[in-house]
């Protein structure tokens, strides 16, 4: 069963839809009449908007213990707030935790160094001898953005604090 949802969570992460619409504006070199330009519609600037995908590569420390996390995430932007779905993994001694989570990103200030704040929900199914569960989760966290370090590459340097809600006290 779990095998089947990482195959359906990868599968989801890596696919690509895209729509594009071509809308023709003609250019100077166009015969046009003075009047026939007065009466073209005007286009309005657009936004950049777009979608990423990515991979995350780091530390987990959980009460006092260091070991790796690992996650992927999509990146839905809109202006300056995007949307992130994430599927996170880390792994600390004898605990594991596998995480379905979702954010909001507010974006701070423009390029080529950008901060940005963090918040959202997950759903871990935490692992840890006899104790196994899964619950709710509250993320928070922020990071610095870096673009133009290639054509189509940008690194993140992030940071989250997750409260993983608990019924006999949180993690």
């Amino acid at each position: 069963m779990k095998k089947n949802f990482i195959l359906i969570l990868f599968l989801i992460l890596t696919s690509n839809i895209t729509f594009s619409q071509i809308l023709h504006k003609p250019t100077e070199n166009t015969l046009l009449t003075v009047q026939e330009k007065k009466d073209l519609p005007k286009f309005p600037a657009l936004t950049s908007t777009g979608a990423s995908v990515g991979f995350n590569l780091g530390v987990a420390s959980v009460e006092g213990e260091v070991g790796f996390a690992i996650s992927a995430f999509a990146e839905l932007k809109a202006r300056d707030i995007s949307f992130v779905p994430q599927a996170n993994y880390w792994n600390v001694k004898k605990q594991t935790n596998f995480e379905l989570a979702a954010l909001a990103r507010f974006y701070l200030s423009k390029r080529p160094l950008i901060p940005y704040l963090d918040a959202g929900l997950g759903i871990n199914f935490y692992k840890s001898g006899d104790n196994n569960f899964s619950k709710l989760s509250i993320l928070a966290g922020g990071g610095i953005e870096l673009t133009n370090l290639g054509t189509s590459f940008n690194l993140l340097v992030d940071g989250k604090y997750k409260l993983i809600i608990n019924d006999k006290g949180n993690l």
